[in-house]
């Protein structure tokens, strides 16, 4: 679906999904954009929204996923099923 945007609106990226082949196979993550306002475009950049605590735990939850996703694929290996 393409969106045309108005002259004061800009896209952000907020953020990445992974995504799954309908097998189940893991695909490239995708970023995810929000249309705002020109003006508040920087206030959607992470470091410039976030405290150094709140950025340190963005941080934190990120390397808690990162170790529970290689887990679940050292699993599927280990009992042989395909990527």
């Amino acid at each position: 679906m393409a969106i045309t945007l108005k002259p004061h609106e800009r896209l952000v990226c907020v953020g990445q999904t992974a995504l799954r082949a309908p097998n189940g196979a893991p695909l490239p993550a995708v970023p995810l954009y929000k249309i705002v306002e020109a003006g508040d475009a920087k206030e959607y950049d992470r470091k410039a929204v976030m405290t150094t605590g709140e950025s340190g735990l963005y941080d934190d939850i990120a390397a808690v996923f990162g170790e529970k996703y290689k887990q679940y694929v050292d699993g599927l290996k280990q009992i042989g099923a395909k990527l």
